[in-house]
């Protein structure tokens, strides 16, 4: 059995590895960074499990060698087998697994990271990873296989991708006490026109759907603060110097009556649904990845 693979050299888990690794970086050159002779050593690795395969898994477009759509299949392959090995070596001495969840900075602050401490105590030789991604981000790496678990928005499921539903993500206003006005009623075109606001300006789909609500209700958008992500804008809540537009699962970071909040309809066509998302294979390639599945999926439930 296998006769085929063992009968010419060229094959080894070193050369796989290597394959997985330009692959995460994109290129040989990014890689092994400013490491000529590094890079050389792992033209040459290519270069044989080329020879061996009998196709180029590696090709260079113009300085850069990158790998070919058959060197790309061959690492997701060579990556399920290297994992499947290093979880069964894990098994046999009684030591940790590890898990990856991919998430935005605010899911995994407000969300995942309150809520994985139960999950630990049903899984003690189970470990996380956590990884700040963009929604297109996390999509890839579950697709070739480097994301175990995803958090995403509904309309961002890949074909082939498994996924829960998570629940709604919705918004909410929140304005210091020391910006309050004293004699209108507090609306959004209030906050927009007129408060000094913090904003997530890095999720394009949120960022359109504000200004959308913005036309329709007759606001501009004049961010007095740019931020990349939401813990950001809360974090400059907390001054007392600025509103922002939060996650409602945001505001539990907050001591009671330090800031106002502001919720209605306006705020609705913000809402998004939150799916945990994986890659059937990882299933098939990692024990208790499944029950693993059912449990982030209970526990992270909004």
């Amino acid at each position: 059995m296998f006769e085929s693979l063992f009968s010419e050299r060229g094959l080894s888990l070193d050369r796989l590895k290597v394959l997985i690794e330009v692959h995460d970086a994109g290129s040989i050159a990014q890689a092994a960074p400013g490491d000529p002779v590094r890079q050389s050593q792992y033209s040459r690795q290519l270069r044989e499990l080329s020879e061996f395969f009998g196709c180029e898994v590696a090709q260079r477009r113009g300085k850069i060698l990158k790998l070919t759509p058959q060197g790309e299949r061959l690492a997701e392959l060579a990556r399920e087998h290297l994992r499947s090995l290093d979880d069964f070596r894990a098994e046999c001495r009684a030591e940790s697994t590890v898990f990856s969840i991919g998430a935005g900075d605010s899911l995994i602050q407000w969300l995942v990271i309150p809520r994985l401490g139960p999950i630990l105590t049903k899984f003690p030789h189970t470990h996380f990873a956590t990884s700040n991604l963009r929604t297109n981000e996390i999509v890839q790496q579950l697709t070739d296989g480097r994301l175990d678990f995803g958090i995403i928005r509904k309309n961002a499921v890949a074909p082939g991708l498994k996924s829960v539903s998570l629940g709604m993500v919705t918004y909410v206003v929140l304005v210091p006490d020391e910006l309050m006005p004293r004699k209108k009623k507090l609306t959004l075109k209030i906050v927009l026109n007129e408060l000094p606001l913090a904003t997530q300006t890095t999720d394009g789909q949120f960022t359109a759907g504000l200004r959308e609500i913005a036309k329709t209700i007759g606001a501009g958008i004049s961010p007095a603060l740019s931020c990349q992500s939401f813990p950001q804008t809360l974090a400059a809540v907390r001054t007392g110097r600025f509103a922002t537009i939060v996650p409602a699962m945001a505001v539990r970071e907050l001591a009671a009556g330090a800031v106002h909040k502001l919720t209605g309809d306006e705020l609705r066509p913000l809402a998004r649904e939150a799916m945990l998302a994986w890659n059937p294979r990882l299933v098939r390639v990692r024990p208790n990845a499944a029950k693993l599945s059912m449990a982030l999926h209970a526990a992270l439930r909004m």
